[in-house]
């Protein structure tokens, strides 16, 4: 009993491990079902069938044909990326039963969709959730697929660009190196030559101790004046050209003046002799110059040869600041200190003078602005005057009072029961009344 069992149990394990058989028959059972949904509309369960026949299907043939109908079901429902999947298999696995130059020149496309916003869409019934962006991987494969491609100079182009942006400068470089060589003095090797210029001086600018990317900068730059010496971007390249020359001159030159302040002329002399033979057109030319008169009483600077440094020219416009119009803030009374917009100020606005006053009312406005201006100083000086009259009838006022009353009569005030006030001259009291009256 104990034998049988045994055996049952080996058996049974055997069936387990042994792979479920896949026939071509069920396969094509399958492909015909997926036909049948893609011609219904289903583009998304279509390719999921042709995928499961994909699994069980034998023969190369058979599996090449289900790769490509999957492909074409993934793109009626635009799911480019995983259509682009479908494509990689079938380069990798049937490449000598199918059309390369059309899988190829789909995969581009597939690339330009992605580099344009698009995004497959994994749920159809969740518009809010997309996949990743795939625009560097397709592309990428599609250069490694053809890269002499008529595609593949603007496709080398937009890569460096989105490296540049997601900063993987040294990827972007790579390519825009490739553009010049694979595809010579065409319009992208010249907007890739132009780019590296810029990308390498930019390089440069951030730090470059060893002055490799000055150097990287200056060989890109001539070799952008050899094959487009006709353009009009050569005044700039010249111009980048020579800042890169400044940078390496500086490097140079910094590295003299410090052995000389550590008091070791020799070498100092050393570094000073190269930026004047080898970088006599740069800004660091003439004070290395001088520095080494200085360190060696040998050394003369050649009459003439005090500046040898050209800069680039450039036309500078200079143009005067337009006037601006002048507003007024005023504050409105029981406003609790809440200001009103900005008022043009019309004497002083000259849009609202050109535009839209003409010179008669602007004379009328002038003439009101100036009576206004003239009644305002009036007032004020009335306003003084009376200040005025009124601090000096207060003085004599005080006076007064003092005067009229004598010691007799001020002492029998103090004892007098009934408090009567002293009271000043009746006509002091009336001018008194009416200048605080006008007040």
């Amino acid at each position: 009993m104990t034998g049988l069992k045994t055996s049952l149990w080996i058996w049974a394990a055997i069936v387990l491990v042994m792979p479920l058989s896949a026939s071509d028959q069920e396969a094509n059972v399958f492909f015909s079902q997926g036909r049948d949904r893609e011609k219904s509309g289903q583009y998304r369960r279509a390719a999921s069938r042709y995928m499961d026949a994909h699994l069980m299907a034998d023969s190369s043939i058979l599996r090449g044909n289900l790769l490509i109908a999957a492909a074409r079901a993934k793109r009626k429902a635009k799911l480019y990326g995983e259509e682009f999947d479908c494509l990689e298999r079938l380069i990798q696995e049937h490449l000598n039963e199918i059309d390369f130059s059309l899988v190829v020149d789909r995969e581009y496309k597939i690339g330009d969709l992605f580099f344009a916003g698009h995004k497959d869409q994994p749920y159809s019934w969740i518009p809010f959730i997309f996949e990743k962006d795939r625009t560097l991987e397709i592309y990428e494969a599609a250069l490694k697929n053809a890269p002499c491609h008529s595609r593949a100079a603007e496709t080398r182009l937009r890569l460096a660009r989105l490296y540049i942006d997601d900063q993987k400068v040294d990827k972007a470089v790579v390519h825009l190196r490739e553009i010049p060589k694979l595809h010579p003095k065409t319009e992208s090797a010249k907007y890739a030559m132009l780019e590296l210029c810029s990308l390498l001086y930019q390089l440069a600018e951030r730090g470059d101790g060893d002055g490799s990317y000055s150097r990287q900068t200056i060989e890109a730059c001539d070799n952008y004046l050899k094959d487009f010496p006709d353009t009009p971007e050569v005044p700039w390249v010249k111009k980048t050209r020579q800042k890169a020359l400044n940078g390496i001159a500086a490097g140079i030159y910094s590295v003299g003046t410090y052995y000389y302040r550590q008091g070791k002329p020799e070498l100092a002399e050393k570094y000073l002799a190269e930026v004047v033979k080898n970088y006599a057109n740069t800004s660091s030319a003439a004070p290395s110059e001088k520095l080494l008169a200085k360190i060696d009483e040998d050394f003369e600077v050649l009459p003439g040869q005090a500046r040898r440094y050209r800069p680039f020219k450039e036309k500078i416009l200079r143009e005067s600041i337009p006037p601006a119009d002048e507003p007024i803030m005023i504050t409105p009374e029981n406003s609790n200190n809440r200001w009103l917009l900005p008022i043009r100020n019309l004497k002083k606005s000259p849009s609202v003078i050109a535009n839209t006053v003409s010179p008669e009312d602007f004379e009328q406005f002038q003439e009101e602005s100036n009576a206004l201006n003239q009644e305002k100083e009036k007032k004020a000086q009335e306003e003084q005057l009376i200040r005025e009259s009124m601090e000096s009838m207060k003085n004599s006022q005080k006076k007064a009072g003092e005067l009229w009353q004598d010691p007799e009569t001020k002492n029998q005030d103090e004892t007098d029961p009934s408090g009567s006030e002293n009271i000043p001259d009746p006509e002091f009291r009336q001018n008194y009344s009416r200048h605080r009256g006008r007040l």
